[in-house]
């Protein structure tokens, strides 16, 4: 499966906390998105994709992802954001068809733009932290209590 990332996945400590892995260098490329303009999402330090017509975006394109891997993503993307296929640029000017985690249309908006940079001198200390909480404990598995045995006096 191949995924667009247009925002904090696009750092490459971000996304191997979040796959659990290193990808190899040929799974991953500069890639481009049409239409669409790079926004805050309103109240959070991350971004989502807005319509435009004249905009675009550039972001990261990953190839050859697993199952297990694209649940990891969809943990670390939570609630806000679903799955949509959309057409890519890649930097060798091929368009593909890639799947790019976007907000529904109910997620508010900031117009303010994004830019990684800024997120990554502001925010990407503290945020390391959680994000390895987060993905550590999405890799554990419950414990399965042992059965309660009760006896009747």
């Amino acid at each position: 499966m191949r995924l667009f990332f247009f925002g904090t996945l696009m750092d490459p400590e971000v996304r191997a906390i979040v796959m659990g892995r290193q990808l190899p260098a040929d799974a991953v490329e500069p890639a481009v998105v049409q239409g669409f303009r790079r926004v805050f999402v309103a109240g959070r330090h991350y971004p989502m994709l807005l319509a435009h017509a004249s905009g675009w975006v550039d972001g990261t394109l990953v190839s050859g992802l697993d199952a297990e891997t694209v649940h990891r993503l969809q943990v670390y993307e939570g609630w806000e954001y679903t799955l949509t296929p959309l057409r890519v640029r890649t930097a060798s000017g091929q368009t593909v068809l890639a799947q790019v985690f976007m907000c529904p249309p109910h997620v508010a908006a900031d117009r303010r733009p994004w830019k990684l940079t800024e997120w990554q001198r502001r925010h990407k200390r503290g945020f390391l932290p959680r994000a390895e909480l987060l993905m550590r404990r999405h890799g554990q598995r419950p414990a399965l209590a042992p059965p309660v045995s009760r006896k009747k006096r």
